[in-house]
């Protein structure tokens, strides 16, 4: 494998054409990071950059920040950042070794509709300029032989399987309500998974122009994990560096679509209200050190969304730089430095953080993988944005492994918590099986998705 020292990165515009594709550029391996401002695809791999101990490991991050900012390049987009980045969907369990992805080739379009591709390691390949020109002419996109892709997402006889039962789900639910009883915990949140079994491989990209087209205001991500392709369209903004500017969103408290009566008295419930308290006040206590200026608003928002509501509230601050050694002006922590000062916070982990991970090993049936982990990209200036890898699905041949969780604190109804994963569900299954109703399967056993 090429070493960072000998990478050379070239950023070109790209020619002005007909619309670019972007979803079938990426293909059904490749990245896909789409904020609705900023489109990002990733395709092949020029580096690697493992991270031992996952997030818990300084060394490494410290690693990612040298590799970055090492590769030179050959650049026409003056002012518009670094062109060289790095992405990854990191595991919700912040120590489990894993790794960021430098690809071949970017493929950047911003808002203004300025289109850009950069090229790391050497020339585009031929099978990279011929996947770019496809797409930009309309042409079909180059992809493994995997079977049968389904037309549109269009499926027939998909087949719904829980992991886990809805009793179990109610017993572990009741379970944590008993320890933030006894004085244990003040919040947790638990998860439970679903597999969908599909009739072939799933058509990726069109899956993903449903969601950009049903979620505008989420960021719709596609990211190769060592379980499969990881796919959501994340509502949650973790974090987000750009200079010395950070801002985060983070939502906590959910319910259906509602009038806005009914809305108003859910925006000002005491349950939901203190769920959502408590992932504020972690995230304004975990950057307010890094912080020159933090503003923390003293209450949420509705963020509506196809078939939910939750409340959000955006956190503004400006960074701090810290001299060093190499740097008397001061450095600044990295996005990715940034991410491991939050990740998990108590909307996907709980309060305290480490009694709420102990509770969910106990508690949860299956390890949640890139569930509920941070997706996004660092860059070689240190800028860059992730989100909550929520509202996702792991597609592996033709199964889609869904996670949905909720947050268990003081008043939390063991019911209402199992409706509110069906909600969750069902705003995936939408995406992945258009027009074809979400239904519960009470036991380990499978049973058509149609009722």
């Amino acid at each position: 494998m090429t070493g960072p020292m000998s990478l050379t990165a070239v950023r070109r515009r790209l020619s002005p054409g007909p619309a670019l594709d972007p979803y079938a550029l990426a293909g059904p391996t490749g990245i896909v990071f789409d904020t609705g401002d900023r489109l990002l695809v990733g395709i092949g791999s020029a580096l690697i950059i493992p991270l031992g101990d996952g997030l818990d490991s300084p060394p490494d991050l410290s690693r990612a920040r040298r590799t970055l900012a090492a590769i030179r390049c050959d650049d026409q987009a003056v002012g518009a950042g670094s062109a060289v980045m790095a992405f990854g969907a990191l595991p919700f369990d912040r120590s489990e070794p894993t790794f960021l992805v430098i690809p071949e080739v970017i493929y950047d379009r911003r808002s203004n509709g300025d289109e850009w591709v950069t090229t790391i390691g050497g020339a585009v390949t031929d099978h990279s300029r011929d996947t770019l020109m496809a797409c930009r002419h309309g042409a079909p996109t180059p992809t493994p032989d995997t079977g049968h892709l389904i037309e549109g997402g269009a499926v027939g006889g998909a087949v719904v399987e829980f992991l886990s039962s809805n009793a179990d789900f109610l017993n572990i639910v009741g379970q944590a309500v008993a320890s933030i009883d006894r004085g244990e915990l003040t919040k947790v949140v638990l998860s439970r998974q679903v597999d969908v079994h599909l009739g072939g491989p799933v058509d990726l990209p069109a899956l993903l122009q449903r969601w950009r087209a049903m979620e505008p205001n989420c960021t719709v991500f596609s990211m190769p994990t060592p379980t499969g392709q990881f796919v959501g369209a994340s509502p949650e903004l973790l974090i987000e560096r750009r200079d010395d500017q950070v801002n985060s969103r983070p939502l906590a408290g959910s319910t259906g679509q509602m009038s806005d009566h009914d809305a108003a008295e859910f925006r000002s419930s005491d349950k939901e209200n203190l769920e959502h308290r408590l992932v504020t006040e972690a995230i304004g206590n975990a950057l307010s050190p890094l912080c020159v200026v933090l503003d923390l608003p003293p209450g949420p928002d509705l963020v509506r969304l196809h078939n939910i509501i939750h409340l959000g509230t955006v956190i503004r601050g400006q960074l701090r730089r810290r001299p060093t050694d190499d740097n008397p002006d001061g450095d600044l922590p990295t996005a990715l430095d940034l991410v491991a000062a939050l990740h998990p916070t108590p909307a996907v982990g709980g309060v305290p953080t480490q009694r709420a991970i102990d509770t969910i090993d106990r508690l949860e049936s299956e390890v949640r993988g890139s569930y509920a982990g941070p997706v996004g990209y660092v860059d070689g200036n240190g800028d860059g944005q992730w989100v909550v890898g929520i509202r996702a699905a792991t597609l592996n041949g033709s199964t889609a492994r869904l996670a949905a969780g909720v947050g268990i604190v003081d008043g939390s109804e063991p019911h209402a918590e199992l409706m509110e994963t069906l909600l969750k569900f069902t705003a995936v299954f939408d995406a992945l099986v258009p027009e074809v109703p979400f239904s519960t399967v009470p036991q380990r056993q499978k049973a058509p998705a149609v009722p």
